[in-house]
C-alpha cells in the first residue's frame, strides 16, 4: 500500500471515513520520533470547505484545539489533535455509571457547548454526537473533532443543536447509547426530567439556558454546588489547616486586650465596645447560618422477598427551628445501575427481582441547603415456595383403635 504524505509533513496512518466529499485521517508528523497522534479532516466539496473556512477561520471562532490550517490540490484540510479516553457511546455502553458522574457528565457537557455557543449551528450539531465527544477520568468530556458533513442537511438551526444535547442527557442518565424519555422514565430523576423534555422540544434558546435551569436542581447543589458534599469534604479540610497558622497581629491584639482585663480596665473596655460582657448575642445571627437538613427514612418491613411492596417513610429533620423540608429525591439501584427515581414524600415500591440493592433519600431546605445521602443496602431474597397439603390428609385424624 502506498504512504500517504499531506504537506510533506502529515503521514496517514489509518483512515477513520471517506467519501466522494471529505476524508478523515489520523495521521501523525514524519519528522522526529514523537508518537503523537493527530484527527485530519480534508474537505473537497466546494460548499463544505465555505462552512469549514467560514467557521474555523472567521475572527475569534476557531476551535482552541485546531491546530493547522490549510489548502493544497483544491482541497482543504484541518488537524486537531487526537483525543485520549473513550468515546461517550462506548462508555454508556460498557460501564455503570453512578448519579454522582451523570451529573458531572451533564455539566461537561453543557459547559463544552457554551464555550462553542458563536460557532456555526452546523459545527456544533456535528459536534453534538455519542461519537464526538470522548470521556476521559469517568466525568470530563472533550471533543473528537470528528467533522463528517452531510450534504442534504448543510442548513441546520441551533433548535436542532438542543434536541441534540437533550437527547444526549437522557442517554446519560438512562445509562445507555439508546436513550429514550418514554422508555427511560424511571431512570431520569425527577428535576432532569422536565429540563429533558423541554431540550428534546428544542425550546430552549442556548445551552446556557439549559444549564441555568440544570443548576437549580435538588441533585445539582448535592453533588455539584457550593454545598456539594465534595465541597464539604474540602471546606473542612481548608479549616482544619487554618489551625495551625498562627495570626501575629490577632495574637498580639489579644494578649493586650487580656492585659487590659488584668490591669482593672476592663470597665472602660465595657464602655468603648458595649458588645464585651452584655451577655447577649446578636438576635439576627442565628438567621445568617443555615444548617443542613438530616436525611433518614424508615422501613417498612425488615425481611424482604421477590414481589414484595416495600414502603419507605421519610423520617428526615431540620436543625433549624424556623426552616422545614422543602424537597426530596429518592432513588434505587440495582447493582449499581439507578432503576427508579422519585420525589415523593414517601416511596413505594415492588421489588420484583432478588438481588441487591440500595436506596437513597436527599432533602433540601426552604432556604436551598441539601442534606447528605442516607443510604440503605437491601438484600432481596428469593419468594421461598409453601408446602402444599397432600389431599386426604387431616391434622384431626383420630388414633387408630
Amino acid at each position: 500500500m502506498e504512504q500517504k504524505i499531506i504537506k510533506s509533513k502529515y503521514e496517514v496512518i489509518d483512515t477513520l471515513y471517506s467519501d466522494e466529499l471529505q476524508s478523515i485521517y489520523i495521521c501523525s508528523i514524519t519528522s522526529g520520533d514523537s508518537e503523537e497522534k493527530f484527527i485530519l479532516g480534508e474537505f473537497s466539496d466546494e460548499d463544505i470547505k465555505n462552512i469549514v473556512k467560514s467557521s474555523f477561520l472567521s475572527g475569534g471562532s476557531a476551535p482552541k484545539s485546531l491546530l493547522d490550517s490549510f489548502e493544497i490540490d483544491e482541497k482543504f484540510y484541518v488537524l486537531f489533535p487526537m483525543v485520549a479516553g473513550i468515546s461517550l457511546e462506548e462508555h454508556l455502553s460498557k460501564h455503570s455509571i453512578t448519579l454522582a458522574d451523570k451529573m458531572l457528565l451533564t455539566e461537561e457537557l453543557l459547559k463544552k457547548f457554551m464555550e462553542i455557543e458563536k460557532f456555526n449551528p452546523l459545527i456544533q450539531y456535528i459536534l453534538s454526537d455519542l461519537n464526538n465527544l470522548s470521556v476521559i477520568n469517568r466525568k470530563y468530556l472533550s471533543f473528537n473533532n470528528l467533522f463528517c458533513f452531510d450534504k442534504s442537511k448543510l442548513d441546520i438551526d441551533l433548535s436542532s443543536v438542543i434536541k441534540r444535547l437533550g437527547h444526549i442527557i437522557c442517554c446519560i442518565f438512562a445509562n445507555s447509547p439508546d436513550g429514550d424519555i418514554i422508555r427511560d422514565r424511571d431512570a431520569l430523576p425527577p428535576a432532569i426530567s422536565p429540563i429533558v423534555s423541554k431540550a428534546l422540544e428544542g425550546s430552549y434558546e442556548s445551552a446556557a439556558k439549559i444549564y441555568d435551569d440544570f443548576k437549580k436542581t435538588l441533585l445539582y447543589t448535592t453533588f455539584i454546588g457550593s454545598a456539594s458534599l465534595d465541597d464539604q469534604i474540602r471546606s473542612k479540610i481548608k479549616k482544619a489547616q487554618k489551625r495551625y497558622v498562627i495570626y501575629w497581629p490577632r495574637l498580639i491584639a489579644s494578649l493586650v486586650l487580656i492585659a487590659a482585663l488584668l490591669g482593672g480596665g476592663f470597665f472602660l473596655i465595657k464602655k468603648a465596645i458595649p458588645a464585651i460582657g452584655s451577655g447577649r448575642e446578636n438576635p439576627h445571627a442565628a438567621d445568617k447560618k443555615n444548617n443542613a437538613p438530616i436525611a433518614e427514612f424508615s422501613i417498612s418491613i425488615n425481611k424482604i422477598y421477590a414481589g414484595d411492596e416495600v414502603t419507605f417513610i421519610d423520617e428526615s429533620s431540620d436543625p433549624d427551628p424556623v426552616d422545614a423540608i422543602k424537597s426530596r429525591l429518592w432513588t434505587v439501584e440495582r447493582d449499581g445501575t439507578v432503576v427508579l427515581n422519585s420525589d415523593g414524600e414517601s416511596l413505594n415500591y415492588i421489588f420484583a427481582e432478588p438481588g441487591d440493592y440500595s436506596v437513597s433519600l436527599v432533602v433540601q431546605d426552604t432556604r436551598g441547603a441539601g442534606s447528605q445521602p442516607c443510604n440503605y443496602k437491601l438484600k432481596v431474597l428469593e419468594k421461598p415456595e409453601m408446602p402444599q397439603d397432600s389431599p386426604g390428609t387431616s391434622d384431626n385424624s383420630e388414633d387408630m383403635k
